[in-house]
């Protein structure tokens, strides 16, 4: 395997969980506008999913550390599922999430680049939530995750759209937290996609709106901390002003320049 560079690390991560409360329910029915981003993901997975028995199928989240993503997949679709995470604080942080919403589940602490031989081609579908663009190599790391899958398993992948207006925010106001990210955006990802073998079924921008993705550099702390954060406080509420009006109408047309995240959708040859 060519060697894949970690830009953030396990360091980075167990810090960072330290700072952070477990992760609230995902309720893709919840009228709240906190939970807008968790809609519209949910009615990209209920299309594909639709028509599809996924009862006791096998899905594995890499990165899974404090995700609420195992135990939805489980109460709305019905997977079987399994978490790796190379920071033990992130796992047990996930033990507990499941322990909350009362959901079987297996979480490894381990390597996904050096997994238990036993997990190698042995799921239907693998998800990650913002996890490939931590590594220099795009492609080989999508190749080294569908490892895991069967033969015409299916990959989710969603990456922060950091090639907008929150990447240009990311990297003016915490740039130390923007240079532990590959910038990438959906062009750019598909094409990695396609360079890992994999075979893409749904590629797009999400929301039309939103500077959610905009991390704060609670370890570094940046020069004007304070200022920076309450700026960036003022815009997320902007974004929330933006959700309400698209839940009373309709979504705005998602782009390069504003949307939050990237999601596609690739299946294993």
């Amino acid at each position: 395997m060519e060697k894949i560079f970690d830009k953030a690390g396990e360091h980075y991560w167990t810090n960072a969980w330290q700072h952070m409360k477990l992760a609230p329910p995902m309720n893709p029915y919840s009228k709240n506008v906190n939970n807008y981003e968790i809609v519209l993901l949910h009615k990209i997975f209920e299309k594909y999913f639709s028509g599809i028995d996924c009862k006791d199928k096998l899905l594995i989240e890499i990165g899974c550390g404090n995700s609420a993503y195992l135990p939805y997949f489980r109460k709305y679709f019905g997977f079987k599922i399994t978490g790796i995470d190379y920071s033990q604080l992130a796992c047990e942080q996930t033990k507990i999430i499941l322990e909350r919403e009362k959901t079987e589940g297996e979480i490894i602490y381990g390597d996904a680049f050096n997994p238990p031989q036993e997990l190698i081609g042995k799921f239907d579908v693998l998800c990650s939530f913002g996890v490939v663009e931590h590594f220099d190599k795009t492609a080989e790391t999508m190749k080294e995750f569908a490892k895991f899958l069967k033969p015409g398993g299916l990959m989710i992948t969603l990456i922060p759209n950091l090639a907008g207006v929150s990447g240009y925010l990311q990297k003016k106001f915490f740039k130390r937290v923007y240079d532990i990210h590959v910038v990438m955006d959906k062009n750019y990802l598909d094409a990695q996609i396609k360079n890992a073998g994999l075979e893409l079924v749904y590629s797009e921008y999400c929301q039309g709106l939103s500077i959610n993705v905009v991390l704060l550099d609670t370890q570094g702390r940046a020069k004007f901390y304070w200022a920076k954060k309450i700026f960036i406080r003022l815009l997320r509420y902007v974004t929330k002003v933006v959700w309400l009006f698209e839940m009373m109408t309709r979504p705005l047309p998602a782009g390069r320049l504003f949307s939050n995240y990237v999601i596609t959708l690739a299946q294993k040859k």
